[in-house]
């Protein structure tokens, strides 16, 4: 009987523990940021050298200040979450298409390798 009492205990602090850490819209933008911030730079520095002379190189720096900002427009348009209590979905809309990429619980956010995938193959490959 006191065994029931313990898990139902345990499995009532867990739900507890979380709703209150659920992430909200906010951090699902971040790590969508972050992670497209980590490939644009990956695509820059790949095509990066150190034989660019000055001119060059302060339009790398030029171009990655506006991407960033680029990046933070488009991010802000397009990612969206949908709590449901316990956890959440990070949703991209593109074009009319929602898709799911990642998944928020327990105050972190859990991004899709597909979404790498596809993120290093639109910038990346096209450079």
């Amino acid at each position: 009987m006191k065994r029931s009492y313990l898990i139902t205990a345990i499995i009532g602090v867990l739900v507890l523990i979380a709703i209150l850490t659920n992430p909200n819209q906010d951090k699902h933008k971040s790590a969508i940021k972050n992670k497209f911030y980590r490939i644009y730079q990956q695509s820059i520095k790949e095509n990066y050298s150190e034989d660019d002379n000055e001119w060059a190189q302060a339009g790398q720096a030029i171009g990655m200040a506006f991407g960033n900002i680029f990046i933070d427009g488009i991010i802000d348009n397009l990612v969206s979450s949908d709590n449901y209590i316990l956890f959440s979905l990070t949703k991209v809309t593109w074009n009319g298409d929602t898709k799911v990429v990642g998944l928020g619980a327990f105050g972190n956010v859990y991004i899709s390798k597909q979404l790498d995938e596809k993120l290093k193959e639109k910038i990346i490959d096209k450079q």
